[in-house]
């Protein structure tokens, strides 16, 4: 196994490169895979020029040509809730579109918001959600990928509110993007508690720059807990993305990558109360 291939960095990291027009989904492919090493893309949909099938397959040209598998393909504005019946159709389109997109590029995870802005579900929009990522859920499965919500924006930022969800929606494949941290809830202890209880439910994560820089207390315990899919930078660094999605990176790889070879003599810290 080369665990190398269990990192990733998405490519909403180089927002700042994309919209001055210095990148385009093959520069990001070029990138991950000889600047940084990697076997893997996380790719933001907002990279994609198009849904027409021959581009997204020249796309998954590019992707196999370099050896690279899409482990998330993270897709905003097609989130599940709109407030007039009328937006939430035109998502619901967007969405199955997305979905035909992640079926050519054999994407491993999708990614797609709950899209309710408030604090807090209302029964109308929490049975629609549910209903709707139910049905995502199953055309995903038809090509073997997990998909699920993120604790991104709005309701879904509440533990309570992604518990509530994942309580609802009892297809196998629905699993939660986890962004390290980013709770509305509670002090810093609080968020990294949630975040312990939520990676069991991670079918992917994102690592800001702030967690890059404390991982050597954040990342081992979300290890220990057994977490099993890629260790992904998302930097919002803006100035000099190159070199900020590089730090993240060598700082993910320097925490984890001894873990997997030498699970067994390392001494992995847990936070008080946490069981693993």
């Amino acid at each position: 196994m080369n665990i190398y291939n269990n990192f990733a960095v998405m490519s909403y990291s180089f927002h700042g490169l994309i919209s001055a027009g210095a990148m385009d989904v093959f520069g990001y492919l070029e990138t991950v895979r000889y600047r940084y090493g990697l076997g893997t893309a996380d790719i933001w949909n907002g990279l994609l020029k198009s849904f027409d099938e021959d581009y997204l397959k020249l796309v998954k040209q590019h992707v196999d040509e370099r050896g690279l598998t899409v482990v998330n393909l993270c897709c905003d504005g097609c989130h599940v809730w709109a407030d007039d019946a009328e937006g939430r159709a035109e998502l619901e389109k967007k969405a199955w579109q997305n979905l035909r997109a992640a079926e050519i590029l054999e994407a491993k995870t999708i990614r797609i918001d709950a899209g309710v802005q408030g604090e807090d579900f209302s029964e109308e929009n929490f049975e629609y959600v549910a209903k709707k990522y139910a049905e995502y859920c199953k055309r995903a499965a038809e090509f073997g990928a997990a998909l699920g919500t993120e604790n991104h924006w709005g309701a879904t930022r509440s533990i309570e509110n992604v518990r509530r969800l994942y309580s609802a929606v009892t297809e196998p494949n629905f699993k939660l993007l986890l962004h390290l941290g980013n709770w509305r809830d509670g002090g810093e202890d609080q968020k990294d508690l949630n975040d312990l209880e939520m990676i069991i439910k991670a079918m992917h994560m994102h690592c800001n720059y702030e967690h890059c820089i404390d991982a050597d207390r954040v990342l081992p315990p979300l290890f220990a807990k057994g977490y099993g899919g890629c260790w992904t930078v998302e930097s919002h660094k803006g100035f000099n993305e190159y070199n900020n999605v590089a730090f993240q990176l060598a700082q993910m790889r320097r925490v984890i990558a001894p873990l997997y070879y030498n699970m067994k003599d390392k001494i992995v810290t847990i936070p008080e109360g946490v069981k693993v």
